[in-house]
This record gives C-alpha cells, sequence and structure tokens, in this order.
C-alpha cells in the first residue's frame, strides 16, 4: 500500500458470450472488441492516477494472466450476483488499509480522474458517495468503511437499483453524497451515442 485512497474497477474478461450481452445488433466479437476497447481506455486514464492506488476485481477468477497487463493490483472476484462481488472487492480491499475506497465500472467512457478525485472529497463529508447513471443504476460507489447494506436486497442492472441502494443506506443511518451523472454503455444507442460503433 503507497497511498491512503484505493480504486477498484470491475472488469470481465472479454470472452465471447461473457460481456455487453445485452447489446443487441452486434456479432459476439464485436462485443469482445467494444468491450476491450472500453476497458483499455477506462485503465488508461484512470490506473496511475497520482495519490490513488488501483486496483481490477476480474472474473472468471482465473483469468488474472490477462490482467496482469494492467498497471494495477489485481482481485480475483468470488461466484455470485453483482452485489456479492463489489462487497467482496471492497472487504478485500479494506483489509489492505486503506481509508477511503471507489469503485466503478470499466465500461464509461466520460468517467474521468477528475470524477474519482470528486469522489473522495464527497467521502470526506459523507459515508457513502455514489455516481448516479441515466438509467437508474450508479457507475461508481465509494465508501471509507465496510457497509454491507447497500449490496443487500438490491436489483441489479435495473431501473430501480440506485434508489434501493439509497433506501437501504439511508434507513441504515449513513450519509451519502453524489458524483455527477454519466451514461455507461448498455445498449447498442448506448454505443452510438458514444462513437463506438
Amino acid at each position: 500500500m503507497k497511498n491512503r485512497n484505493a480504486l477498484i474497477i470491475i472488469a470481465k474478461y472479454p470472452a465471447n458470450g461473457a460481456v455487453k450481452t445485452r447489446i443487441n445488433g452486434l456479432s459476439d466479437e464485436q462485443r469482445v472488441d467494444l468491450y476491450s476497447r472500453l476497458l483499455n481506455d477506462t485503465m488508461a486514464k484512470l490506473s496511475s492516477i497520482p495519490g490513488i492506488d488501483t486496483f481490477i476485481a476480474y472474473a472468471p477468477d482465473d483469468t488474472g494472466y490477462y490482467f496482469s497487463r494492467y498497471n494495477a493490483g489485481l482481485i480475483p472476484l468470488s461466484e455470485g450476483d453483482l452485489g456479492n462481488r463489489m462487497y467482496q472487492a471492497f472487504q478485500d480491499t479494506f483489509k489492505k488499509g486503506y481509508e477511503k475506497i471507489s469503485l466503478v465500472g470499466a465500461d464509461i467512457p466520460d468517467l474521468t480522474s477528475v470524477i474519482i478525485n470528486e469522489s473522495y472529497n464527497e467521502l470526506t463529508v459523507h459515508d457513502i458517495v455514489f455516481g448516479p447513471a441515466i438509467d437508474g443504476g450508479y457507475y461508481l460507489i465509494g465508501m471509507k468503511k465496510l457497509i454491507a447494506e447497500v449490496f443487500t436486497d438490491v436489483p441489479w442492472s435495473a431501473d430501480k437499483t440506485l434508489e434501493i441502494s439509497i433506501k437501504n443506506a439511508k434507513q441504515a443511518g449513513y450519509s451519502i453524497g453524489f458524483t455527477y451523472e454519466l451514461s455507461d454503455v448498455d445498449t447498442y444507442e448506448d454505443a452510438q451515442r458514444h462513437g463506438l460503433i
């Protein structure tokens, strides 16, 4: 550990049938190419932000050889839904002694180091920070201690994902901050809008 803050980037091994499967109108090979470009772009922008240690939390857990090409620590993810995997990634990273941790996906073209740094600023005054996604989910979550409630009984990849996560956090008595609203790439139209296809 070199720094007090950590960034976790959740990523999947880009294999046929495993990435961007909700994008209609593309072949498996085109989906893999799209996801690989998104991942490479994300790592180029976020893997060496001053004052932040970056980790890739990856799946499947036997693909570490692929992700070792990036300038980042590696966290193999267990099985389970997205909530379980995010919880585990936070748990593993807090055990390394970090004070503030933010987690993002690898498919947000407009995500920048400025937004990542803003998430740590929000954690100075709040327990949890969310980066809202336009589709009702979130592309970023950050916290300064492990909070299980935000990962429990949440419908993932749904238009109520963020709303229910916020409700769970407030019911448990935690304060919440927000960064900018952005769009991830989940549909053909998303990919077109970002000039990716």
